[in-house]
């Protein structure tokens, strides 16, 4: 029951306190009280709602871990609120105290005030408050697309947004008076026309009962019309912790009324014995569930995945008890191993074989961890080596069990969406348990084009605009550059508007996103794709071709097709309907391609990016990228090879097999490279299943999650919580028990795999260095090195570390508009104890320049990064040390100079750029200028 007296902002008047001390002495009981109320308000209700949205059965001893944990993060939660709200009143208080001596004495701030014409004056300006804020968050959103549409210029488009944010600040005052008169007004004329004061009661413009009721209709009816007007929207819907800010803003409204409705039974003596029981008590609790209570596999599990704003107060305990600021805890069975080392955190990169446990995973890595993959090698059939064109047809957001091979033909609602690829299953070699590296089109994508995972091997250019996926960098080599080795021409159809820009041009010969030159999440793209294809494939039927096509379709927003499905409204009806209509358009792609002469010398690969959630595991419905479930993994995986006999393969398997796979297929050399991904060649031609095999995805929405994946488990795990699942993929394929608490075998298993597998991708995150990490050959140099351009006088650290020289690449020419490989070598005098940054800074130049003149207007850059992207930092380097740093860019083409001048950029921890000990251009002497290469045909062989 909401209280019939509620509190306003402030009270005119004599005042009911004796003095300034009086007064304080209020707010803080005041702010208590307050705070009490909403904590005691929202652990029982936040308690039951956790459970019933918690996908799965749990034990009853969780049951009552969790009533403890619940508990101490509503404990929690109170004394943050209760410090807030204590330090608010008072600061008020003293203020107005020192402006008017007389406001000391008065009510403040959340203290009843008596009826004014039948109306609470608080709630006036309560509906004033609500209103001018909506209209200035929705003033500054639209301002803020504004200025992003019409400014490139990052600086410039963030002051004009601080301008008009001022502006609309400034006048926000007016207006928030202007709407509390006019509020108040129409108050007291509702009021007039209630006759019986009961009946004035119901008047949601004056009293506080009736407005609680309406807020609380108001925002449920925003977060309903959002759900359904916005369904791209709804992983980022905060409705749980809308619900639990209502929940305590409720609570702490009671907590005000209490407190200004107490009578005092008790002694001051008494009071405090009594204060004194409750702290000890509630003491204790904390004590015992954040060290064991808390820590249980179980109970944390519930928490994190059922209730967003249990898991924000773990954020909040976590931040608290993160002593050298590293991101990790020790509490609630945290496992950060070394507190007071920031270097040293589940989540670091364990240097090979250095007698330090930096990952905290139980032990130092060791290169001979790395296991070779299992078997002989079998190659190609003689009979399938030809001049293949490739088809690969990436289609978004499909589930392998909403598709009629995968099972959803003959299940419950017996629907055939993808009758079309069932077809060409039946005729294809297909791979019944692939899955998606990550959970989201941003992560997946490039790292099926690159056989390299996305936050653990891709260089990327995160200076984009907001809204759009990192920029993928040159470094990288993606499957059409791949192509481009083996003689073919490529071709890319995009359907979404995130390829404008994302880096995927880089070796296609045709880039054609015509289709998506804007956002519109209600296109319907499928068939103009399938167009497009068929329009390049016959363009180029005297090539050996490769083609690779994006339907964008199945991602929400859904559209619906009732004249392919009309399965129903749902949003899920909607899903199934948006798979037949896009299978039905790759259907009249493949009817169209058998009609081509080249049709059978056409490989044909069919892939997705991510699956999607239906409202598993508390995920909203119609998202995805936030888990690693399954429902968001699991996705088909088709060769169609003609003449190759179909077969339908088991074990797991990933997408990431593509780009070895094809390269194999093609007889492209990648002796170069390196790949996530192994050749599926062996399954393709032999049926060669490998029932034993362990494959890994990642996500960082929402925070990191890393998974090892097996035919028969799935384990996943919460870096910041360290918290594991494990689910038997045989007899829980809906993954609903999380068997982690107790400890089966295959945890360790599955646990060894997956921390091996972490510790080898952190050291292949930049491509340069993929094969170099396994040996760290290529960064620290058995002799000392004779760079061919000596540098003279450039050290770091106050001469700790010394610059001897730079080179390029061995046989790698100085060319524009190639990319170039240039070395820095280092001589360690003493160690250092900072983690220095590098970036490398070029500029086209005359041999005779001298080093000292300014910079001109072209300048080329690389990403700034640690040594080796981290995994020897310089605060590693060794006393005697002799360190290769290897640095990867590209040339401008229309670059005509006769040499290169090579500067440094070194930051520190801080950020602080490090000034230059010798020469450094005149307009910038925080670069170190290294010297100059010579520009040639031919560079200069490096050592």
């Amino acid at each position: 029951m909401l209280p019939t007296q509620l509190p306003t902002m402030t009270t005119s008047g004599p005042g009911p306190y004796r003095d300034l001390r009086d007064g304080l002495r209020a707010d803080v009981g005041r702010a208590i009280a307050m705070a009490a109320g909403g904590a005691l308000a929202f652990a029982p209700i936040e308690y039951a709602l956790t459970l019933w949205a918690y996908a799965g059965p749990t034990a009853f001893a969780s049951k009552l871990r969790l009533v403890a944990l619940v508990g101490t993060l509503s404990l929690v939660l109170f004394l943050g609120l209760a410090l807030g709200l204590a330090a608010l009143m008072v600061v008020v208080r003293l203020v107005r105290a020192r402006l008017d001596p007389t406001a000391g004495h008065r009510a403040g701030m959340f203290a009843p005030a008596p009826l004014a014409r039948g109306v609470r004056p608080g709630v006036p300006v309560l509906w004033a408050t609500v209103a001018t804020a909506l209209v200035a968050v929705v003033a500054i959103q639209r301002a803020g697309v504004w200025a992003l549409i019409r400014f490139k210029e990052p600086q410039l488009t963030a002051g004009l947004l601080a301008v008009i944010s001022v502006l609309l600040m400034a006048a926000a005052f007016p207006l928030h008076r202007a709407l509390a008169t006019t509020t108040r007004i129409g108050a007291e004329a509702v009021a007039n026309t209630l006759p019986a004061s009961r009946l004035q009661l119901v008047n949601p413009l004056g009293r506080w009962r009736a407005a609680g009721i309406a807020l609380a209709g108001v925002i449920a009816a925003a977060l309903i019309a959002a759900w359904y007007l916005m369904p791209p929207s709804r992983s980022v819907m905060p409705v749980r912790l809308v619900i639990s800010a209502v929940v305590i803003g409720l609570g702490m409204g009671l907590g005000a009324h209490r407190h200004a409705a107490r009578t005092p039974t008790l002694s001051t003596r008494s009071r405090r014995q009594q204060a004194g029981l409750i702290a000890a008590g509630a003491a204790l609790l904390a004590t015992m569930t954040l060290l064991w209570w808390g820590a249980d596999l179980e109970t944390k599990y519930v928490a994190i995945t059922a209730s967003p704003t249990l898991g924000k107060l773990i954020g909040v305990v976590r931040v608290a008890n993160d002593l050298d600021r590293d991101g990790y805890g020790s509490l609630l069975g945290e496992a950060d191993c070394a507190p007071f080392t920031r270097a040293v955190h589940p989540g670091a990169v364990d240097i090979p074989s250095d007698g330090i446990d930096q990952n905290c995973d139980g032990r130092d890595f060791s290169l001979a961890d790395i296991v070779a993959p299992p078997g002989p090698h079998l190659p190609v059939p003689e009979p399938f080596k030809r001049d293949w064109n490739i088809l690969l047809l990436t289609i978004d957001t499909v589930r392998y069990d909403r598709t009629s091979f995968g099972g959803y033909r003959d299940g419950p609602k017996r629907r055939d969406t993808t009758p079309r690829l069932a077809e060409l299953v039946k005729q294809s070699a297909s791979f019944t348990f692939a899955h998606a590296p990550s959970a989201g089109t941003m992560a997946s994508i490039p790292a099926i084009l690159t056989s390299k995972y996305f936050h653990s091997g891709i260089a990327i250019d995160e200076k984009r605009p907001a809204g759009t996926p990192p920029g993928i960098m040159p470094e990288n080599t993606l499957l059409p550059e791949i192509m481009k080795r083996a003689g073919y021409r490529t071709g890319v159809i995009g359907s979404h508007v995130w390829w404008n820009g994302w880096g995927l041009e880089q070796g296609v010969d045709d880039f054609d996103n015509s289709i998506a030159k804007t956002d519109d999440p209600r296109r319907v793209a499928a068939d103009k794709v399938t167009d497009h294809v068929l329009a390049w494939v016959s363009r180029n039927q005297a090539n050996k071709w490769f083609m690779w096509a994006h339907y964008i379709d199945p991602h929400g927003y859904y559209i619906a097709h009732p004249n392919v499905a009309d399965y129903g409204s749902s949003d899920s009806d909607l899903y199934d309907a948006e798979l037949k209509w896009t299978d039905q358009q790759v259907g009249r792609l493949l009817d169209e391609l058998r009609r081509l002469p080249s049709f059978d010398r056409t490989i044909v690969i069919i892939t997705s990016d991510h699956g999607e959630s239906m409202g598993e595991h508390n995920v909203p419905l119609g998202t995805h990228g936030s888990a690693l479930y399954r429902e968001q993994l699991h996705v088909p995986l088709i060769f169609f090879i003609p003449d190759n006999k179909p077969r339908q393969l088991r074990g797991a398997v990933t997408n990431l097999d593509i780009v070895p796979t094809v390269a194999e297929l093609v007889g492209a050399d990648v002796s170069d490279l390196s790949f996530e991904g192994r050749s599926l060649v062996g399954a393709l031609f032999y049926g060669k299943e490998d029932r034993e095999r362990i494959v890994f995805a990642e996500t960082n929405a929402g925070g990191k999650q890393r998974a090892a994946i097996s035919e028969s488990w799935r384990l996943i795990y919460h870096l910041s919580s360290n918290v594991y699942e494990l689910f038997d993929q045989r007899a829980d394929p809906n993954e609903l028990t999380n068997l982690a608490p107790q400890n089966p075998p295959a945890m360790a298993l599955m646990k060894r795999a997956l921390e091996a597998w972490m510790d080898r991708v952190l050291y292949a995150r930049d491509p340069v260095f993929n094969q170099a990490y396994r040996q760290m050959a290529d960064v620290i140099l058995r002799d000392p090195p004779t760079p061919p351009v000596a540098t003279t006088g450039q050290t770091l650290a106050g001469g700790k570390l010394e610059i001897l020289g730079i080179g390029p690449a061995a046989g790698k020419p100085l060319a524009p508009g190639a990319k170039t490989d240039i070395h820095v070598y280092f001589r360690v005098i003493d160690p250092v104890t900072t983690t220095y940054r590098f970036q490398l800074t070029v500029w086209p130049t005359a041999v005779a320049t001298p080093l000292t003149a300014a910079t001109p207007g072209p300048i080329v850059r690389s990403a700034s990064r640690a040594t080796a992207d981290g995994a020897y930092p310089t605060e590693r380097w060794r006393k005697g040390d002799h360190i290769r740093e290897r640095f990867s860019l590209v040339l401008p083409a229309d670059w005509k100079p006769e040499g290169l001048t090579v500067g440094l950029v070194a930051t520190d921890a801080t950020g602080t750029k490090q000034p230059a000990t010798a020469a450094a251009p005149a307009n910038d002497p925080k670069t170190l200028v290294l010297g100059v290469l010579p520009l040639g045909s031919s560079a200069p062989a490096g050592p």
